[in-house]
């Protein structure tokens, strides 16, 4: 049996820039799914908090996911605090 290997991250928007986050968080989703090892990978928003936003992955193996993690297109989860559409950003793994 093999061990599913999933990482999620947490965005929350700065007030009246969700939709614009949304936008891109999909795009960043986008040039990620096609890393090696990756099955998925999606963007979803909480049904509670129109201002937060869900991005998880789900990896063929651990390394595959920490292969991941060094590829700049990670980085640009940071990037959105500093163009201040992201209010914080929380990896899980």
């Amino acid at each position: 049996m093999t061990k599913e290997v999933i990482n999620t991250v947490e965005v929350q928007a700065f007030a009246g820039r969700s939709e614009e986050l949304g936008e891109q968080l999909k795009r960043i989703v986008e040039t990620l799914r096609s890393k090696p090892g990756c099955e998925s990978y999606m963007v979803d928003r909480c049904p509670d908090d129109s201002n937060r936003w869900t991005v998880s992955a789900r990896w063929q193996s651990e390394d595959a996911m920490r292969n991941h993690f060094n590829c700049p297109e990670v980085q640009d989860f940071i990037g959105l605090l500093d163009s201040h559409l992201a209010s914080g950003v929380h990896f899980n793994s």
